[in-house]
C-alpha cells in the first residue's frame, strides 16, 4: 500500500530534523513522539539536546518555522509541527501555568492588571487556557507579533 501524502510529509519533516542534527555536530537523537492526522511532534534527546531549546525555546521555534515554511513553499497542506528538546515544552508549560495562576490570584486580590512579557502564540494559548478556571479575571492579548503579550485583568 502506498504511503499517504500526510505520511510522506511527516517523513520529510523527520528527515529535515535528522539532517539538521547531523549537520550540527551535536550528540542528539531524533524521535517521533506524537503522530496524528494533522501533526507531528519530534523530540530531540541526548547529551546536547538542551542546546537545541535555546533561550526561551527560540531554536525550537525557529526550526518549526523553517520546517513549516519549507512544506508550504512546496505546496504542502499546513501541518502542526512541534519540536521539543529534553522535555523543554512540558517544563515550560508547567512554569507558565504556575506563573499565570499566581498572577491571577494577585489580580483577584489587588484588582490591578498584570501584564506579561511578550510570548509566542503557543505559549499565550497555554496561559489563556490555564486561566479559564478563574471567573473573576479575564485575559486578552495586545500588541503586534513578535511583541504580542497577555494582560490579566479583573473581570468588569
Amino acid at each position: 500500500m502506498a504511503d499517504s501524502p500526510a505520511t510522506e510529509l511527516k517523513q520529510r519533516i523527520v528527515e529535515f530534523a535528522e539532517g539538521f542534527v547531523a549537520s550540527s555536530g551535536l550528540d542528539v537523537t531524533v524521535e517521533v513522539t506524537r503522530d496524528v492526522v494533522d501533526g507531528i511532534t519530534i523530540a530531540f534527546s541526548g547529551p546536547d539536546a538542551h542546546q537545541l531549546a535555546g533561550r526561551g525555546g527560540r531554536v525550537l521555534d525557529a526550526l518549526q518555522l523553517v520546517a513549516n515554511h519549507a512544506l508550504v513553499r512546496r505546496g504542502a497542506p499546513r501541518m502542526h509541527i512541534l519540536f521539543d528538546a529534553d522535555d523543554y515544552r512540558a517544563r515550560r508549560e508547567t512554569m507558565l501555568v504556575e506563573m499565570a495562576r499566581d498572577l491571577a490570584l494577585q489580580v483577584e486580590s489587588t484588582g490591578q492588571e498584570a501584564v506579561l512579557d511578550p510570548l509566542p502564540p503557543m505559549e499565550r494559548r497555554i496561559v489563556h487556557q490555564a486561566l479559564t478556571e478563574f471567573p473573576a479575571i479575564q485575559t486578552y492579548s495586545e500588541g503586534e507579533e513578535p511583541d504580542r503579550y497577555i494582560v490579566i485583568a479583573p473581570r468588569a
